[in-house]
């Protein structure tokens, strides 16, 4: 799993390019994070999609959850990933950091050849679907990088509206400035029952 995740973040991001001779370091660092973060369960979860064609000859294709092994029992290759904490014990303490106890949605990404396929709009309403299971807030909050354009565009479709920016001091520690953004979310959700996806 932990070197699924490398490459696709490498995939994401090209100005991690100079790190992929760093990869098995990557590769050691994620394992201990998701070590970890699987030991704040239910305080947080992370999600992974996986992608695979339903005829290689139509161009569709399904984005299938970790769980969902499909025909055959080939899961597919991994497509995306988004990491959810419910309270303050799953909340990561990078910054800007959302109010505690509300849900929190980060690490999100969907690999690079996937992408403009509905995949990321799939992956933020599992997540949102998520938070209506395992939290009573009806506030959910999220960040991305300011430099990631295509990302924006999307949360702000689906209602999301930055809230606060992270300061300019950031750029000391070599990290990227990000937004956080919040959104209110109804009342009475509309979960998905399926655990796949169509894409055209």
């Amino acid at each position: 799993m932990a070197e699924a995740l490398v490459r696709l973040l490498l995939l994401r991001d090209r100005a991690l390019g100079p790190a992929q001779r760093y990869a098995q370091l990557l590769t050691f660092v994620i394992r201990r994070y998701l070590h970890d973060r699987r030991g704040l369960a239910p305080h947080a979860a992370v999600l992974m999609g996986f992608y695979r064609p339903t005829d290689v000859g139509a161009g569709n294709a399904n984005a299938a959850p970790e769980y969902d092994k499909g025909e055959g029992g080939d899961e597919g290759e991994m497509a995306c990933t988004a990491e959810v904490s419910f309270d303050a014990v799953g909340a990561p303490g990078a910054p800007p950091t959302p109010p505690l106890n509300f849900p929190y949605i980060c690490n999100m990404t969907v690999k690079t050849p996937l992408r403009r396929r509905g995949i990321g709009k799939q992956l933020l309403k599992a997540c949102k679907d998520l938070v209506f299971k395992m939290n009573d807030k009806r506030r959910v909050y999220l960040h991305y990088r300011i430099i990631d354009r295509v990302p924006f565009n999307m949360y702000t479709k689906a209602g999301y509206s930055i809230i606060q920016t992270d300061s300019i001091l950031v750029w000391l520690s070599l990290q990227k400035r990000k937004y956080l953004m919040s959104k209110e979310l109804p009342q009475a959700p509309v979960v998905s029952e399926t655990s796949t996806k169509n894409f055209e």
